[in-house]
Protein backbone atom coordinates (compact mmCIF):
# COMPACT_ATOMS: atom_id res chain seq x y z
CA UNK A 1 0.00 0.00 0.00
CA UNK A 2 3.04 2.34 0.40
CA UNK A 3 3.13 2.57 -3.38
CA UNK A 4 -0.03 3.90 -3.87
CA UNK A 5 0.31 7.05 -3.84
CA UNK A 6 3.63 7.17 -6.24
CA UNK A 7 1.93 5.07 -8.91
CA UNK A 8 -1.29 7.41 -8.77
CA UNK A 9 1.22 10.51 -9.40
CA UNK A 10 2.96 8.58 -11.76
CA UNK A 11 -0.37 7.78 -13.77
CA UNK A 12 -1.59 11.42 -13.05
CA UNK A 13 1.65 12.70 -15.22
CA UNK A 14 1.15 9.87 -17.54
CA UNK A 15 -2.68 11.33 -18.43
CA UNK A 16 -1.68 14.83 -18.32
CA UNK A 17 0.79 14.13 -20.57
CA UNK A 18 -0.96 12.24 -22.85
CA UNK A 19 -4.36 14.33 -23.26
CA UNK A 20 -2.70 17.00 -25.74
CA UNK A 21 -1.29 14.44 -27.60
CA UNK A 22 -4.20 12.55 -28.29
CA UNK A 23 -7.00 15.59 -27.69
CA UNK A 24 -6.80 16.40 -31.72
CA UNK A 25 -7.49 12.97 -32.87
CA UNK A 26 -5.89 11.46 -35.87
CA UNK A 27 -5.62 13.42 -39.08
CA UNK A 28 -8.13 12.15 -41.54
CA UNK A 29 -7.76 11.61 -45.09
CA UNK A 30 -5.30 9.84 -47.58
CA UNK A 31 -1.82 9.70 -47.69
CA UNK A 32 1.05 8.26 -45.95
CA UNK A 33 0.14 10.63 -42.63
CA UNK A 34 -4.02 9.16 -42.52
CA UNK A 35 -5.07 7.52 -38.51
CA UNK A 36 -1.36 9.67 -37.70
CA UNK A 37 -2.16 10.88 -34.49
CA UNK A 38 -2.00 14.97 -34.43
CA UNK A 39 0.09 15.12 -31.57
CA UNK A 40 3.16 13.38 -33.81
CA UNK A 41 2.49 16.41 -36.04
CA UNK A 42 2.13 19.81 -33.81
CA UNK A 43 -0.33 22.36 -34.67
CA UNK A 44 1.15 24.68 -36.95
CA UNK A 45 -1.42 27.42 -36.91
CA UNK A 46 -0.99 27.90 -33.11
CA UNK A 47 1.99 29.86 -32.00
CA UNK A 48 4.71 27.98 -30.75
CA UNK A 49 6.99 28.69 -27.77
CA UNK A 50 10.51 28.69 -28.50
CA UNK A 51 13.78 27.28 -26.19
CA UNK A 52 14.32 28.27 -22.69
CA UNK A 53 16.88 30.56 -21.62
CA UNK A 54 19.03 29.27 -19.61
CA UNK A 55 19.38 25.17 -20.27
CA UNK A 56 19.65 23.29 -23.37
CA UNK A 57 16.73 21.19 -24.63
CA UNK A 58 16.65 17.70 -26.58
CA UNK A 59 16.26 18.67 -30.65
CA UNK A 60 18.30 18.38 -33.15
CA UNK A 61 19.04 20.37 -36.27
CA UNK A 62 17.92 19.47 -39.63
CA UNK A 63 20.72 19.36 -42.41
CA UNK A 64 21.71 22.41 -43.48
CA UNK A 65 20.04 24.90 -40.66
CA UNK A 66 22.08 27.43 -39.26
CA UNK A 67 21.86 29.72 -35.70
CA UNK A 68 23.62 31.73 -33.60
CA UNK A 69 23.21 33.53 -30.19
CA UNK A 70 24.21 36.02 -27.93
CA UNK A 71 23.91 35.20 -24.02
CA UNK A 72 24.79 37.62 -21.46
CA UNK A 73 25.41 36.19 -17.61
CA UNK A 74 26.00 38.37 -14.78
CA UNK A 75 26.41 36.59 -11.45
CA UNK A 76 27.79 37.95 -7.81
CA UNK A 77 29.28 36.42 -4.91
CA UNK A 78 29.11 38.38 -1.59
CA UNK A 79 27.77 36.11 1.25
CA UNK A 80 28.91 33.02 3.74
CA UNK A 81 27.25 29.99 3.58
CA UNK A 82 27.52 27.51 6.24
CA UNK A 83 25.74 24.56 3.50
CA UNK A 84 22.45 27.08 3.07
CA UNK A 85 22.43 29.23 6.43
CA UNK A 86 23.99 32.97 6.17
CA UNK A 87 26.93 32.93 8.35
CA UNK A 88 29.13 36.42 8.96
CA UNK A 89 33.12 36.88 8.72
CA UNK A 90 35.56 36.85 5.75
CA UNK A 91 36.70 33.84 3.37
CA UNK A 92 40.32 33.52 3.17
CA UNK A 93 39.66 37.36 3.19
CA UNK A 94 37.69 37.36 -0.01
CA UNK A 95 34.33 38.76 0.55
CA UNK A 96 32.94 39.93 -2.64
CA UNK A 97 32.98 38.60 -6.07
CA UNK A 98 31.49 38.98 -9.27
CA UNK A 99 31.31 38.07 -13.32
CA UNK A 100 29.94 39.12 -16.21
CA UNK A 101 30.04 36.36 -19.21
CA UNK A 102 29.53 37.32 -22.62
CA UNK A 103 28.43 33.77 -24.18
CA UNK A 104 28.68 33.50 -28.23
CA UNK A 105 26.97 30.58 -29.65
CA UNK A 106 27.25 28.92 -33.21
CA UNK A 107 24.95 25.72 -34.25
CA UNK A 108 24.65 24.31 -37.51
CA UNK A 109 22.67 21.04 -38.81
CA UNK A 110 25.58 19.45 -40.49
CA UNK A 111 23.67 15.76 -41.07
CA UNK A 112 19.50 14.75 -40.66
CA UNK A 113 19.76 13.77 -37.24
CA UNK A 114 23.01 15.77 -36.38
CA UNK A 115 24.51 19.20 -35.36
CA UNK A 116 26.83 20.69 -34.28
CA UNK A 117 27.98 23.75 -31.84
CA UNK A 118 30.46 26.00 -30.51
CA UNK A 119 30.04 27.71 -27.07
CA UNK A 120 32.51 30.83 -27.16
CA UNK A 121 32.89 33.11 -23.77
CA UNK A 122 34.43 35.97 -22.88
CA UNK A 123 35.05 37.00 -18.97
CA UNK A 124 34.79 39.60 -16.88
CA UNK A 125 35.98 39.01 -13.43
CA UNK A 126 36.08 40.88 -10.28
CA UNK A 127 37.46 40.23 -7.18
CA UNK A 128 37.43 42.58 -3.23
CA UNK A 129 40.00 40.55 -1.38
CA UNK A 130 41.20 41.61 2.53
CA UNK A 131 44.39 40.22 4.12
CA UNK A 132 43.67 38.69 7.19
CA UNK A 133 43.62 40.90 10.34
CA UNK A 134 46.84 41.02 12.28
CA UNK A 135 48.76 40.63 9.27
CA UNK A 136 51.63 42.99 8.44
CA UNK A 137 49.69 46.23 6.08
CA UNK A 138 46.83 45.06 6.07
CA UNK A 139 45.75 45.70 2.29
CA UNK A 140 42.33 45.94 0.71
CA UNK A 141 42.34 45.37 -3.36
CA UNK A 142 40.61 44.57 -6.06
CA UNK A 143 41.56 42.48 -8.82
CA UNK A 144 40.11 42.43 -12.41
CA UNK A 145 40.37 39.55 -14.62
CA UNK A 146 39.18 39.89 -18.19
CA UNK A 147 39.27 38.01 -21.80
CA UNK A 148 38.79 34.71 -23.80
CA UNK A 149 37.38 31.78 -21.81
CA UNK A 150 37.54 28.28 -22.54
CA UNK A 151 35.67 27.30 -25.93
CA UNK A 152 33.70 24.39 -26.00
CA UNK A 153 33.01 22.17 -28.77
CA UNK A 154 29.49 19.85 -28.93
CA UNK A 155 28.09 17.76 -31.44
CA UNK A 156 24.67 15.92 -30.75
CA UNK A 157 22.76 12.92 -32.55
CA UNK A 158 18.96 12.80 -32.76
CA UNK A 159 17.34 9.12 -31.46
CA UNK A 160 13.87 10.90 -31.94
CA UNK A 161 12.47 13.68 -33.91
CA UNK A 162 9.09 15.14 -33.14
CA UNK A 163 9.19 17.02 -36.33
CA UNK A 164 9.76 13.66 -38.29
CA UNK A 165 6.40 12.29 -36.62
CA UNK A 166 8.01 10.33 -33.39
CA UNK A 167 6.15 11.00 -29.88
CA UNK A 168 9.08 13.62 -28.58
CA UNK A 169 12.52 14.43 -29.35
CA UNK A 170 15.56 12.93 -27.72
CA UNK A 171 18.92 13.22 -28.41
CA UNK A 172 22.74 12.17 -27.22
CA UNK A 173 25.59 14.26 -27.23
CA UNK A 174 29.41 14.59 -26.34
CA UNK A 175 32.21 17.41 -27.07
CA UNK A 176 35.39 18.86 -25.49
CA UNK A 177 35.97 21.96 -23.75
CA UNK A 178 39.47 23.12 -25.08
CA UNK A 179 42.30 24.92 -22.88
CA UNK A 180 41.77 28.32 -24.72
CA UNK A 181 41.28 30.42 -21.81
CA UNK A 182 44.31 32.10 -19.68
CA UNK A 183 44.47 30.09 -16.24
CA UNK A 184 48.24 32.56 -15.02
CA UNK A 185 46.93 35.46 -13.74
CA UNK A 186 49.78 35.47 -10.36
CA UNK A 187 48.27 37.17 -7.04
CA UNK A 188 50.02 40.05 -5.47
CA UNK A 189 51.35 40.57 -2.09
CA UNK A 190 50.56 39.96 0.21
CA UNK A 191 48.20 37.67 -0.93
CA UNK A 192 50.88 36.02 -2.87
CA UNK A 193 52.58 34.64 0.18
CA UNK A 194 50.09 31.04 0.18
CA UNK A 195 49.46 31.05 -3.36
CA UNK A 196 51.32 32.44 -6.34
CA UNK A 197 48.02 31.88 -8.45
CA UNK A 198 45.30 33.29 -8.65
CA UNK A 199 41.99 30.32 -7.99
CA UNK A 200 40.34 28.51 -10.61
CA UNK A 201 37.41 30.49 -10.25
CA UNK A 202 39.43 33.68 -10.94
CA UNK A 203 41.37 32.44 -13.73
CA UNK A 204 39.60 32.75 -17.82
CA UNK A 205 40.22 29.03 -18.06
CA UNK A 206 41.46 25.96 -16.23
CA UNK A 207 44.35 24.67 -18.65
CA UNK A 208 42.68 21.36 -18.91
CA UNK A 209 40.64 19.27 -21.86
CA UNK A 210 37.29 18.29 -20.32
CA UNK A 211 35.17 16.02 -22.00
CA UNK A 212 31.37 16.72 -21.78
CA UNK A 213 28.28 14.51 -22.14
CA UNK A 214 24.96 15.43 -22.83
CA UNK A 215 21.54 13.64 -23.02
CA UNK A 216 17.93 15.93 -23.58
CA UNK A 217 14.68 15.68 -24.52
CA UNK A 218 12.15 17.73 -25.78
CA UNK A 219 7.89 17.33 -26.42
CA UNK A 220 5.59 20.36 -27.65
CA UNK A 221 2.04 19.90 -27.30
CA UNK A 222 -0.48 22.73 -28.40
CA UNK A 223 1.16 26.22 -27.20
CA UNK A 224 3.61 24.44 -24.84
CA UNK A 225 6.82 22.74 -24.39
CA UNK A 226 8.74 20.33 -22.19
CA UNK A 227 12.34 20.25 -21.71
CA UNK A 228 15.14 18.37 -19.66
CA UNK A 229 18.77 17.93 -20.28
CA UNK A 230 21.13 16.85 -18.40
CA UNK A 231 25.25 17.58 -18.92
CA UNK A 232 28.19 15.34 -17.41
CA UNK A 233 31.71 17.08 -16.85
CA UNK A 234 34.57 15.24 -16.36
CA UNK A 235 37.23 17.86 -16.10
CA UNK A 236 41.13 16.89 -16.02
CA UNK A 237 44.30 17.99 -14.32
CA UNK A 238 44.71 21.57 -15.48
CA UNK A 239 47.72 24.21 -14.94
CA UNK A 240 49.54 24.62 -11.46
CA UNK A 241 48.60 21.09 -10.66
CA UNK A 242 44.59 21.89 -10.21
CA UNK A 243 41.53 19.88 -10.85
CA UNK A 244 38.44 21.18 -10.87
CA UNK A 245 35.80 18.69 -9.73
CA UNK A 246 33.69 16.72 -11.29
CA UNK A 247 30.32 18.40 -12.64
CA UNK A 248 26.71 17.05 -12.67
CA UNK A 249 24.15 19.44 -14.32
CA UNK A 250 20.32 18.99 -14.56
CA UNK A 251 17.59 20.54 -15.75
CA UNK A 252 13.70 20.24 -16.46
CA UNK A 253 12.09 23.27 -17.87
CA UNK A 254 7.96 24.51 -18.92
CA UNK A 255 7.35 27.18 -21.83
CA UNK A 256 3.92 28.87 -22.71
CA UNK A 257 3.25 30.49 -25.91
CA UNK A 258 1.13 33.56 -24.84
CA UNK A 259 0.60 34.50 -28.59
CA UNK A 260 3.33 34.89 -31.34
CA UNK A 261 5.01 37.68 -29.86
CA UNK A 262 5.56 36.62 -26.15
CA UNK A 263 6.52 33.01 -24.13
CA UNK A 264 6.62 32.47 -20.49
CA UNK A 265 8.84 30.06 -18.76
CA UNK A 266 9.62 27.94 -15.64
CA UNK A 267 12.71 26.49 -15.25
CA UNK A 268 14.39 24.10 -12.82
CA UNK A 269 18.10 24.35 -12.96
CA UNK A 270 20.52 22.15 -10.80
CA UNK A 271 24.49 21.65 -10.61
CA UNK A 272 26.33 19.34 -8.37
CA UNK A 273 29.79 19.29 -8.20
CA UNK A 274 32.88 17.44 -6.71
CA UNK A 275 35.40 19.49 -4.88
CA UNK A 276 38.28 19.94 -6.74
CA UNK A 277 42.00 19.02 -6.37
CA UNK A 278 45.28 20.84 -5.74
CA UNK A 279 48.59 18.70 -6.38
CA UNK A 280 46.14 15.79 -5.92
CA UNK A 281 44.92 16.55 -2.39
CA UNK A 282 41.42 17.79 -1.70
CA UNK A 283 40.52 21.42 -1.64
CA UNK A 284 38.12 22.21 1.12
CA UNK A 285 34.75 24.68 0.63
CA UNK A 286 34.72 23.67 -3.23
CA UNK A 287 31.89 22.13 -5.05
CA UNK A 288 28.70 21.15 -3.61
CA UNK A 289 24.86 20.86 -4.65
CA UNK A 290 22.42 24.46 -5.80
CA UNK A 291 19.81 24.12 -7.58
CA UNK A 292 17.90 27.28 -9.41
CA UNK A 293 14.22 28.17 -9.61
CA UNK A 294 14.33 30.32 -13.38
CA UNK A 295 11.69 31.87 -14.63
CA UNK A 296 11.67 33.51 -17.59
CA UNK A 297 10.17 35.35 -20.75
CA UNK A 298 10.68 35.79 -24.33
CA UNK A 299 9.87 38.48 -27.10
CA UNK A 300 9.52 36.85 -30.62
CA UNK A 301 10.63 39.93 -32.59
CA UNK A 302 10.23 37.72 -35.53
CA UNK A 303 10.42 34.42 -37.59
CA UNK A 304 13.49 33.55 -36.57
CA UNK A 305 14.72 36.32 -34.14
CA UNK A 306 14.18 36.44 -30.42
CA UNK A 307 15.52 38.06 -27.15
CA UNK A 308 14.92 36.15 -23.63
CA UNK A 309 15.53 37.07 -20.03
CA UNK A 310 15.52 34.90 -17.01
CA UNK A 311 16.17 35.63 -12.94
CA UNK A 312 17.91 32.05 -11.59
CA UNK A 313 16.88 31.93 -7.89
CA UNK A 314 18.62 29.95 -5.48
CA UNK A 315 16.28 27.57 -3.34
CA UNK A 316 18.55 25.01 -2.34
CA UNK A 317 22.08 25.37 -1.53
CA UNK A 318 24.97 22.89 -0.12
CA UNK A 319 28.07 24.18 -0.37
CA UNK A 320 30.57 22.00 1.51
CA UNK A 321 31.08 24.01 3.47
CA UNK A 322 32.30 22.20 7.53
CA UNK A 323 30.36 24.24 10.24
CA UNK A 324 32.91 21.87 12.77
CA UNK A 325 36.15 23.87 11.69
CA UNK A 326 34.58 27.42 10.91
CA UNK A 327 35.07 26.99 7.30
CA UNK A 328 32.18 28.65 5.02
CA UNK A 329 31.54 28.99 1.94
CA UNK A 330 30.93 32.23 -0.36
CA UNK A 331 27.79 31.49 -2.24
CA UNK A 332 25.84 33.26 -5.02
CA UNK A 333 23.14 35.19 -4.63
CA UNK A 334 21.92 37.13 -7.70
CA UNK A 335 22.03 35.86 -11.26
CA UNK A 336 20.55 37.40 -14.44
CA UNK A 337 20.46 35.85 -18.09
CA UNK A 338 19.92 37.44 -21.37
CA UNK A 339 19.95 35.86 -24.72
CA UNK A 340 19.34 36.71 -28.19
CA UNK A 341 18.97 34.20 -30.44
CA UNK A 342 18.49 34.21 -34.77
CA UNK A 343 18.20 31.34 -37.13
CA UNK A 344 18.37 30.62 -40.72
Amino acid sequence: MRHVPSLVVALLLCTLLAVPAFADGPIMGKGAQSGVAAKALPNKKAPKPVGPVNMSTGTVFPKGKLATSLKYIYFDKNDLYDGGTTKGGTYNGKYDRWQHTLKMGIRYGLFDDFDIRAMIPFHFKGVKRRARAGTPNETTRTDYNEGLGDIVLMGRYGLLTQRKGDPFSLSVGAGLKLPTGNSDLQNEPPFNAKCDYMGPGFQLGTGSWDPKFEVGATYMFGQSRLDAHCMLTLPTEGDHEMRKGDNFKYNVGYGYALNRLIDLEMELNGVIADKNRAGGAVVDNTGGHTLYLTPGVHFKIRKGLNVGLATPIVIYRDLNADPDTNKYSIGEDMRVVFKIGASF
